[in-house]
């Protein structure tokens, strides 16, 4: 019996492909700004503007409801369709799940209306290239020295948290990044610059995250600068690669923090800038980086599934992605219960990784190393049960690690912990989780290790909350005993 609700259970129609492929190239040759192809996309296939909008990006009802799923709200099938057509309204959370994916406003989606004044909208469709006219001005102005002196704040922060400026001020930087590259693009010199994203593989393990995400963002803002004027072709492609490594730093930067909505933004613009570049290996580094958000603040559906597309972009390339991407895969299938597959996972890691030259074995942000992948095989061996395996991996990968390398220490630490809940040896887990936290540096002590430290300590079973170790793990991390 079909669906009274869903007309268009998996596929748009047709006629709807034909309409969406004709406004899209309309689109591209004109230089159409997003809002403008939603709402012609809306009006001409005779739907709502929220329906619009998932046509417009070309997207299946599946397609939409993964990607609601990777930013945390989960939907059906049927519920987005019926929201599409009107016959139920979406709630609040959900109606801001639909903003965060259409990068849009709730009157853009057809609810309520809009009284902002007009020429406001000078973004371009992603991806779409109009000429530049021979004696343009800039798309953008160079960072104001307020928003300058927010990021550099950052430093004062310690790193615990962002305030709504500081978050305003990193918005603004992306978007300016996007605007440029959205455009037609230029490129200069860039062997210093190259020199300084690839000088943020070793800062990674040892500074503290508001500080990489200060000096990546204002490095950020001045190679956009530079994208926004003319340049030879080769220059523009080689600062394209530079602006997405340091975009990514800065989504590194925001995970860590536990920022992570702000975060998949970065990797989506630094995706922008990949695509510029030709560079398989760099944009399933980038689909593997964000994997990462899923696994400790998602759900291991959408860390899998992002981690097998990130994998399947790598293909047969010799890259550091290609190891790294069916190592996250199978953490998360681990967590998914798939014993079987997490293994055929890690297999296929270990034999990509087999594959590796020093020249992707030999950084730690944009490579992936051999205690990575030892940590990676216990994690996955810790959440399959298999502790006497899961400890041998954890031990030694924690001793290939520097005292000063922080985040993978404490999170490897973590997983240790989590071993030992895993052989019922409570007390010592409750402690190795209290270590791991305590003997960090304030400035790193932040969102991803306090989200995987409370993690572990909700594993604990109700009946022993109450033990002295327990309680006081509980209380360092602010959960109720």
């Amino acid at each position: 019996m079909a669906h009274l609700l869903d007309p268009e259970p998996l596929m748009p129609r047709a006629t709807h492909r034909q309409t969406v492929a004709r406004l899209a190239a309309l689109a591209q040759a004109d230089g159409w700004t997003p809002w403008r192809l939603v709402r012609t996309t809306a009006a001409e296939c005779g739907v709502s503007l929220l329906h619009g909008s998932r046509l417009a990006r070309g997207w299946t009802l599946q397609d939409a409801t993964a990607r609601l799923a990777d930013i945390g709200l989960r939907a059906t099938v049927q519920q987005l369709s019926a929201w599409e057509q009107g016959t139920t309204r979406p709630s609040d959370p959900a109606l801001d799940a639909l903003c965060r994916l259409y990068l849009t406003r709730p009157d853009r989606l057809g609810y309520g209306a809009d009284y902002t004044p007009a020429g406001h909208d000078r973004l371009p469709v992603p991806g779409l290239h109009a000429p530049a006219p021979e004696n343009r001005s800039p798309v953008s102005a160079p960072l104001r020295p307020d928003q300058a002196a927010i990021l550099r704040g950052l430093l004062g922060q310690m790193g615990l948290s962002l305030s709504a400026p500081v978050l305003a001020a990193l918005a603004c930087a992306r978007q300016d990044m996007t605007t440029t590259l959205a455009g037609t693009l230029a490129g200069t010199t860039v062997d210093q610059w190259e020199r300084t994203a690839a000088e943020y593989d070793l800062a990674y393990q040892h500074s503290p995250p508001a500080r990489i995400l200060a000096d990546s963002v204002l490095d950020f803002i001045e190679v956009r600068e530079m994208l926004d004027r003319r340049q030879p072709t080769d220059h523009r492609a080689r600062l394209c690669h530079v602006a997405a490594r340091l975009a990514a730093t800065a989504g590194i930067a925001l995970v860590a923090m536990g920022e992570h909505r702000e975060a998949r933004s970065w990797y989506q613009c630094a995706q922008l800038a990949a695509e510029e570049t030709g560079d398989r290996a760099l944009r399933a580094w980038l689909l593997a980086r964000e994997a990462v958000i899923p696994m400790y603040y998602g759900t291991p559906a959408a860390a899998a599934q992002l981690a097998e597309r990130a994998r399947v972009v790598a293909g047969s390339t010799v890259c550091a992605a290609a190891a790294w991407a069916p190592a996250l895969e199978a953490r998360a299938l681990a967590r998914l219960g798939r014993a079987d597959d997490a293994r055929a996972a890690m297999t296929r890691a270990q034999r990509a990784f087999a594959r590796l030259g020093a020249e992707h074995t030999g950084d730690l942000a944009y490579g992936y190393t051999e205690r990575q992948l030892q940590w990676h095989i216990g994690s996955m061996h810790t959440t399959l049960g298999d502790t006497r395996r899961a400890r041998s991996a954890l031990d030694q990968a924690l001793g290939m690690y520097a005292p000063g390398e922080y985040l993978d220490r404490a999170l490897i630490a973590l997983d240790q912990a989590a071993g030992l809940l895993k052989v019922g040896e409570i007390s010592a887990a409750a402690q190795a989780g209290m270590v791991a936290v305590a003997t960090l540096p304030a400035e790193h002590r932040t969102g991803i290790v306090l989200t995987r430290a409370r993690e572990v300590a909700a594993a604990v079973p109700q009946r022993a909350v109450r033990m002295p170790m327990v309680a006081e793990l509980r209380e360092m991390l602010a959960l109720p005993t």
